[in-house]
This record gives structure tokens, sequence and C-alpha cells, in this order.
């Protein structure tokens, strides 16, 4: 799964509007969500978390204009990818504004 955001920043402010997104939705869901992990190298970062046992893992990649986001989906979660997809684009949207 790919999903591209479009944003009017710098690399560097989008950076630092996407860390923080991720730290909020650590603090929003961390009764529902667990392991949630980031690791960031410059304007590129690892994620994962577990939800009902599954793993969720992926790689966010932020330039000036856009940021990537790209995710590996379970199997059992498949028939949702678009949804999963449709709901990143939505609150990155949000952040960046």
């Amino acid at each position: 799964m790919e999903v591209t955001i479009d944003h009017k920043y710098s690399e560097a402010e989008a950076l630092a509007k996407m860390k923080s997104f991720l730290t909020k939705l650590k603090e929003e869901h961390q009764d529902k969500v667990g392991g949630i992990t980031e690791n960031w190298n410059g304007n590129e970062g690892d994620y994962s978390c577990n939800f009902n046992g599954m793993t969720l893992a992926g790689h966010i990649q932020v330039k000036d204009g856009k940021v990537i986001v790209n995710g590996k989906v379970p199997f059992l979660l498949k028939p949702f990818e678009s949804l999963i997809e449709n709901t990143i684009r939505n609150e990155a949207n949000k952040v960046l504004k």
C-alpha cells in the first residue's frame, strides 16, 4: 500500500508536523493499539504497531511538497485496505493543512 499526501510546507516543517502527529496518535490510541514504535533517520521513518494481534508496519518519507507513506497490510486486513488508505490520507491531510 502506498499513500501520497501533497502539502505546501518545506521538508523540515512537514517532518515536524508528521512527527507530532505520530506522537499524538500514540497518546490517543494507546488503549487500542500496542507496541507503537517509530524510528527516524533524517526525513525518513519506519513505524510499526500491533492491532488485534496483527502487526502493521511501514515507512514514511517526507519531502518538499509531499509525504509518502508505504505500509504492509496483513492478509486478514486486505478487505479493508482502501479504508486504511483513506484514513491515512484524511488524517495526514488534517495535519498538513
